[in-house]
């Protein structure tokens, strides 16, 4: 999709100087092009805001330049004739009235919920106009009116600057180049206000206001989608479950998975809602008290819904996940936040990097308590244990 749009751009001029034209943008990566019929000799210097030198060549016309770094730098970029000596391009990034497309490479759920508050976050610093990619578009361009959103693939004849969203590696290392920092060592929301250049701060999206009524009902999130991120403790669920029960609480599994997928078995006592078009999972887990889930999307939805979540997780650290609402449950005794140091391989169901086929595989969650959790529960106030 990018290659087409910086194919694409030989419309967008920025200055002619003397039979010169100049093609500059900032679509994955900062891009000059000098086009001219007569046969000169060009200076490019790209600078970084705080004046450091980050590309520097000599081109003759109608030849190319573009830095190898694809995330967000306030560039500024000076084109010299080096037969006259004179600057005759010097161009500082400014999008403000321009068009920037941001796109997502991710269709899961938690991953689009965690990084859309940034992109409004980028419109409003830079009073830019935005047209978006994701694979989740029906839940935001309702409560996002000022964003143009698109489905993926969508090309776009001319635009300022774009952005890829994603995680991405090269030859299965992080990918430097598209990345300000490791991925894997900051919140799945810093990921994405890293690549836009914009202050790590945690930010909600807005999603539809649900007019349900709330009932004595708690809501779990049971299934993933990869073992390593299940609660492996094979009575953890049933314990919490019957702990809720026996304090009047409805139990709902707002996973969509039937029973047994997998391998993995519902606890008795829930009732399982099955699979749920998005405005009513958002409903369902707005009915809820409280949400109890795993590292998935689902507690992304109700965490981005201003629901309580208890979050359940060993092979995460406690800082890839957000703060806000979020009632963090781990074991850090024993092995854990194995995402922080290998890459994952989404093609092993049993993915457990360091312990895979010894008895400590999945330690990082069998090691959690329903103690554990029902302590969590109750220490944060979100149910009184009845006597």
């Amino acid at each position: 999709m990018y290659d087409n749009i910086i194919k694409r751009l030989d419309n967008k001029v920025n200055k002619r100087e003397s039979g010169i034209k100049i093609i500059n943008h900032y679509v994955d990566g900062a891009y000059l092009e000098i086009l001219s019929e007569l046969d000169k000799n060009f200076k490019v210097d790209i600078f970084k805001e705080n004046g450091d030198l980050e590309y520097s060549s000599e081109l003759k016309s109608n030849m190319w330049c573009k830095t190898n770094k694809k995330y967000f730098e306030k560039y500024t970029c000076k084109v010299t004739d080096l037969e006259t000596g004179e600057l005759i391009f010097d161009e500082t990034y400014n999008p403000k009235g321009k068009t920037v497309m941001i796109s997502f490479d991710s269709k899961s759920l938690g991953d689009n919920i965690a990084w859309f508050p940034y992109v409004e976050e980028f419109r409003k610093k830079w009073d830019c106009d935005i047209i978006c990619s994701t694979f989740w578009n029906s839940l935001f361009e309702d409560q996002y009116p000022h964003i143009k959103f698109v489905n993926p693939g969508f090309v776009h004849n001319s635009v300022y600057a774009g952005y890829r969203i994603g995680l991405f590696f090269k030859d299965g290392i992080i990918d430097k180049e598209k990345h300000r920092n490791d991925p894997t060592q900051v919140s799945l929301l810093q990921m994405c206000s890293d690549i836009l250049g914009l202050d790590y701060v945690e930010v909600k999206p807005r999603l539809r206001v649900s007019n349900v009524e709330k009932k004595k009902r708690v809501g779990i999130g049971f299934h993933s989608t990869s073992q390593a991120k299940y609660w492996n403790n094979e009575i953890g669920w049933q314990e919490v479950v019957d702990f809720l029960i026996s304090n009047g609480y409805e139990v709902v599994s707002i996973s969509k998975e039937c029973d047994g997928y997998m391998g993995n078995f519902y606890p008795s006592g829930v009732i399982q809602l099955g699979e749920q078009k998005i405005e009513e999972l958002i409903d369902n887990i707005n009915s809820c008290e409280f949400f109890i889930g795993l590292s998935s999307g689902l507690s992304w939805l109700a965490w981005a819904s201003r629901i309580p979540v208890v979050l359940i997780s060993g092979f995460t650290s406690e800082d890839l996940e957000p703060k806000d609402g979020v009632i963090r449950v781990m074991n850090s005794s024993v092995c854990n936040g194995c995402w922080s140091r290998h890459k994952f391989d989404p093609g092993d169901w049993n993915w457990c990097p360091e312990h895979k086929g010894t008895t400590r595989q999945f330690e990082c969650s069998k090691s959690i308590t329903s103690e554990m959790v029902i302590n969590s529960i109750i220490n944060e106030g979100l149910i009184k244990k009845r006597v």
